[in-house]
């Protein structure tokens, strides 16, 4: 039992020295591996600082930009993670084995993902709009931030930041109110039908010749636009810049109002009138 008992413990002692052995050798190979990624980490990050300086110098769009960075740095640390396990020796073909059975698997379980990345390279190369544009998509409406691969981020009138997904951006409507610079604005509003219609145009027109955002060239029209139940229904077109395109009706109704009042220009409101047949 003795002589079991040493064998045993010969065996082990000779397997933890193989073990001890195996480690000693492998270690500067771990070692290089580790300063490699380490190195990898810093080249990456100083080539997407040259690759941001130079889409700056040559005045790439930001939306554009944001998307070319955020796949170029996927794409690198991908490459760097394959050079770091073939220094620690794997072989190639089993990286590239399980790469391309990891990427089957992620394509199936993140089908809309795919499909949000491919939406990120139309509105690349389509342009529907740049960073700082104000668009109207998906239900929502706001300042477009960054256009990443998979979502773009808008900036809504309230401050929020909304994630859209590039796919539903892609195949949908958009609507982009600052891409030409300027917007038509139609203002309806409504007199009495006992009020002098053109005296209420003439103050209409010249309410918007002195409203700082009203463009004067075209020049602003006002129109009856219809014979309510209640009301001549009139509609003050102009043009602003896209930046005022928010602000500027209600300076126009509030200014209206108190033109109107001035004049003695009835502003109506629905009314019923009951009969007593008796």
């Amino acid at each position: 039992m003795l002589t079991d008992d040493m064998g045993n413990l010969t065996q082990n002692a000779t397997f933890f020295e193989e073990m001890l052995q195996k480690g000693e050798d492998f270690l500067p190979t771990l070692l290089v591996a580790v300063l490699v990624f380490l190195l990898g980490l810093l080249l990456t990050r100083i080539v997407l600082k040259i690759v941001d300086r130079a889409m700056r110098r040559a005045k790439v769009e930001g939306a554009a930009s944001s998307f070319i960075k955020s796949l170029l740095r996927i794409l690198l640390y991908t490459l760097l993670a394959i050079v770091a396990l073939s220094i620690l020796g794997v072989p190639m073909t089993s990286i590239i084995a399980v790469i391309s059975a990891a990427g089957l698997a992620i394509g199936l379980a993140l089908q809309d993902s795919l499909s949000n990345l491919a939406g990120g390279f139309i509105i690349l190369f389509s342009k529907p709009f740049k960073a700082g544009d104000y668009i109207m998509a998906g239900g929502t409406e706001g300042h477009v931030d960054s256009v990443s691969i998979l979502y773009t981020k808008l900036i809504t009138r309230d401050n929020r930041s909304v994630y859209l997904p590039n796919g539903v951006l892609s195949s949908g409507q958009i609507t982009n109110l600052s891409q030409r610079g300027t917007l038509r604005v139609s203002v309806p509003l409504t007199i009495a039908y006992n009020a002098d219609f053109d005296m209420a145009r003439q103050i209409i027109l010249e309410l918007l010749a002195n409203e700082p955002m009203v463009l004067q060239d075209p020049a602003p029209v006002v129109t009856m636009s219809g014979h309510g139940d209640n009301a001549v229904m009139l509609n003050a077109g102009f043009w602003v810049n896209s930046g005022d395109y928010f602000a500027v009706s209600g300076r126009i109704y509030e200014s209206s109002k108190q033109a109107f009042d001035a004049a003695g220009i009835e502003i109506p409101y629905p009314q019923i009138c009951v009969h007593n047949p008796m």
